[in-house]
């Protein structure tokens, strides 16, 4: 009986210790499904029905989201195949059902390779994109939306039906012209992007093909690509790159196919002064970094002791926040356990 408690308690301590380490609530990462917090659900979508806000959500997804996403929200986007988890279908069930603060913390959080945006993109533009994907359900959607289930949409007649399906297949246009028809039924266009810096577009528009000194990711690394092309290359080929494409330049038709022929978006809402920002962010970006002065080992007043050594990050941190480092604890809470429960049963044996 004394031995039972005591194992029990030994259990008991294991698992607490190891608790410690263990990932809790908002976590930089997230074990799959990828779920929301709560508290997001209670989060009211200050935007919900409005058609100016929508009309923005648009365009900003034809411009960032549809590349992974596809022009019809289905997760079959011109890059999805390069990612290593496939994006999601936002016409789904699944996120129909989720909330739309949910949907709001989904965008702003970022859940690798998905990019966060709450640092990229205004609260606005955020609820913006949540109408548009709640608008995307309606259109391309299978049923068994959260939305549609309140409102169930009147039947309408044969000539309506026509005349709905009459629209152009958006998801097979070529990206410049899915961007121009998915944004010709909305209010004027207008961009989006209007009063961000290199900084916030790159994040925004690049950062999930790109990267700037950390090698290939879907594009190419674009350290120093300022030194490679002219500018007025790089702005064409931003504007639309397939345009070079097809009209036999030759470094457009080499970065096509060195590129696997991924074919990168238009980008018809940046104007030359924004583009010229971002590959002014890339080239500071590009630039080494130096590298500080070792400080003096004495102060002002000549005393060895008031000099502080620079703050380390602990282990413990930056290896609990690693997934790889959750696995980890999670193997060796299971080895502990097992190796308990071996020895509980060498000692009852031997106690019989």
């Amino acid at each position: 009986m004394n031995l039972s408690i005591k194992t029990g308690a030994l259990l008991l301590f294991a698992f607490l210790s190891l608790s410690n380490y263990l990932p809790k609530g908002d976590t930089p990462f997230q074990m799959d499904p990828w779920v929301a917090p709560k508290s997001a659900d209670a989060v009211k979508n200050p935007l919900k029905g409005d058609d100016a806000a929508t009309a923005t959500g648009q365009q900003l997804f034809s411009t960032i989201c549809f590349v992974c996403h596809g022009n019809q929200g289905k997760g079959d986007g011109i890059n999805a195949a390069s990612l290593a988890k496939k994006p999601a279908n936002l016409t789904s069930a699944k996120v129909q059902r989720q909330s739309d603060g949910a949907i709001f913390w989904k965008i702003s959080e970022g859940n690798p390779p998905m990019l966060t945006f709450k640092a990229s993109l205004s609260e606005e533009q955020r609820w913006s994109l949540v109408n548009y994907v709640r608008k995307l359900g309606k259109m391309y959607g299978s049923g068994g939306g959260a939305v549609a289930a309140k409102k169930p949409e009147k039947k309408s007649s044969k000539k309506e039906e026509s005349k709905s399906t009459a629209k152009p297949d958006v998801s097979k246009a070529a990206p410049a012209e899915a961007a121009a028809s998915a944004t010709s039924s909305a209010t004027p266009a207008s961009n989006p992007f209007a009063g961000m810096d290199g900084k916030t577009l790159f994040r925004s528009i690049c950062g999930a093909c790109h990267t700037v000194g950390k090698g290939k990711l879907i594009g190419p690394d674009l350290k120093d690509v300022s030194g490679r092309h002219s500018k007025e290359w790089l702005a064409k080929w931003v504007r639309s790159s397939q345009s070079l494409v097809k009209a036999g330049d030759a470094d457009a038709v080499r970065l096509f196919e060195e590129n696997n022929k991924v074919v990168m978006p238009d980008q018809p809402f940046l104007t030359g002064e924004q583009i010229t920002s971002v590959f002014a962010y890339i080239d500071g970006k590009s630039k080494p970094k130096k590298v500080a002065a070792a400080p003096s080992m004495t102060s002002n007043s000549g005393s060895i002791s008031d000099v502080q050594p620079a703050a380390r990050p602990t282990a413990k941190a930056s290896f609990a926040n690693s997934k790889l480092g959750t696995y980890f604890l999670y193997l060796g809470f299971a080895f502990v356990l097992v190796a308990l429960l071996a020895v509980t049963s060498v000692l009852t044996k031997m106690i019989k």
